[in-house]
């Protein structure tokens, strides 16, 4: 996630927001270390919230999992059937200096393998390489509009959508081929939302850690397989409806079995609270409900095309191309920069990934190639592989992570992080204003409700 916009009057900020994240830790550590004092109770994590299902369980909790898939860390899904790892879901730690992600991969032995946003050469749509001073100064103006949307919002005294914003502030910005690649290599992938969709008040209202994105070589599920060692968690569970009243929570899974504890946290996508898709009794409060609805899930899909040898330079990290629509395959991720295979990887983002759901792998390989041959000429080889993620149509995601909407405020992530009664909590990205849309967003939220059921249970 990219953020130009410094922590505004009734946000938490970044610093207040890791001082709370530090007390929390603080007081786990605390409950583990003093004699006595115990935090001993039982806890549901439903879905893929392994930071608080481990934070409660080295805390002294009986914690039980509850995950819909066959294997664990939900959007966060390694592949290696094209003969390396390839990451479907979360593939970088977003800005890793002093992010928890790093402090993670660091325990779990994980190589990392620092992108650089500057080593990328941009061809037109005639397969010319965009000189680098006119990519420069293209550039500047991009930032130079951000700023202006930026200054712009406040005064406008309703929302509107960035799409409309632009055209209303700089109509010609969004003819401009090179501008229309930043909007979509940057605005779209970043946010995860199309700019018709993103809120022009809200969309950049995150924040971001310092430093180069990283890659995580091997495969980012050497986070999530550290988090899940030895936690009791039940993979291929769907759970259909929770129920929660004063004294205790109760789980509902379509395998007819039923489960019980002092607290549960519910970790499931935005997606899937969207569907309505698990029945909670008695029913979410009318706000939580408004901001599920208000709060939209954006689709960012990959293509990961392997082949015999490298047509490209393999020491340039990313291929951009003006493509004329937007969100489609205008990226491209050498993964031989950072291993032996040859591999290119591009992205759908948001309104044209819906379109490329509905195609065929097949089709998808013929558009993909049909990108590649303008950029790298007619005679390149077909790929070998070819792996693609539908993750709008992936009933256990809905998309790919949550973004800022048309209409939304900073107070609907509040809503959506806001617990239930004190037994009925609310974690994942979608939970997280600062950090919405990624995998330390997730984790975090997972540390600030590990916290709240831990003085819950401490109580006992």
């Amino acid at each position: 996630m990219t953020s130009l916009t410094p922590p505004l009057s009734g946000r938490l900020s970044r610093r207040r927001f890791l001082r709370f994240l530090t007390a929390s830790a603080a007081f786990l550590a605390s409950v583990r270390a003093t004699p006595g004092r115990s935090v001993a109770g039982s806890v549901i994590v439903v879905g893929a919230g392994l930071a608080a299902a481990r934070a409660l369980a080295d805390a002294g909790a009986e914690v039980t999992v509850l995950e819909a898939r066959d294997d664990v860390g939900g959007r966060i899904r390694t592949d290696r059937s094209l003969g390396f790892p390839f990451d479907l879901g979360a593939a970088w730690i977003h800005g890793p200096n002093g992010n928890p992600i790093t402090d993670l991969a660091a325990q779990a032995k994980a190589r990392t393998f620092l992108t650089d946003d500057e080593s990328v050469v941009i061809y037109d749509r005639d397969g010319q390489p965009i000189p680098g001073k006119v990519v420069v100064e293209r550039e500047r103006r991009y930032r130079a509009l951000l700023k202006k949307l930026e200054a712009d919002a406040p005064r406008q005294a309703g929302d509107e959508s960035l799409a409309a914003a632009l055209k209303r502030l700089d109509p010609a910005a969004l003819e401009d081929p090179l501008l229309r690649y930043f909007l979509s290599a940057y605005a779209e992938f970043d946010s995860g939302g199309a700019l018709e969709r993103l809120s022009a008040r809200e969309w950049q209202s995150d924040e971001k850690y310092p430093g180069k994105d990283a890659l995580m070589i091997d495969g980012y599920d050497a986070v999530t397989n550290l988090l899940a060692k030895g936690l009791n968690i039940k993979t291929q569970t769907v759970v259909k409806a929770i129920a929660c009243d004063e004294e205790c929570v109760s789980v509902a899974a379509a395998d007819g079995h039923a489960y019980e504890a002092d607290a549960a946290i519910v970790t499931l996508p935005l997606g899937v609270l969207k569907k309505n898709a698990v029945a909670f009794a008695p029913a979410l409060p009318a706000r939580k409900r408004e901001a599920i609805a208000r709060v939209d899930m954006g689709i960012v899909n990959k293509a990961c095309l392997v082949f015999s040898e490298p047509f490209w330079d393999v020491e340039t990290h990313y291929f951009g191309y003006q493509s004329a629509v937007m969100g489609k395959y205008c990226y491209f991720l050498n993964a031989r920069a950072f291993c032996d295979a040859n591999a290119l990887v591009t992205f759908a983002f948001d309104s044209y990934g819906r379109a490329f759901e509905r195609q065929t792998d097949a089709e998808i390989e013929g558009e993909v190639m049909e990108t590649l041959r303008v950029m790298f000429g007619k005679d390149i080889p077909t790929p070998q592989k070819m792996l693609v993620t539908r993750w709008g149509a992936d009933v256990f995601a809905y998309g790919a992570y949550s973004f800022a909407s048309v209409g939304v405020t900073r107070q609907d992530f509040a809503a959506l992080a806001a617990p239930v009664g004190e037994r009925l909590l609310f974690a994942g990205e979608h939970t997280s204003a600062a950090y919405r849309g990624t995998a330390h967003g997730a984790y975090l939220s997972g540390l600030r409700e590990a916290s709240r059921v831990g003085k819950l249970l401490a109580r006992r």
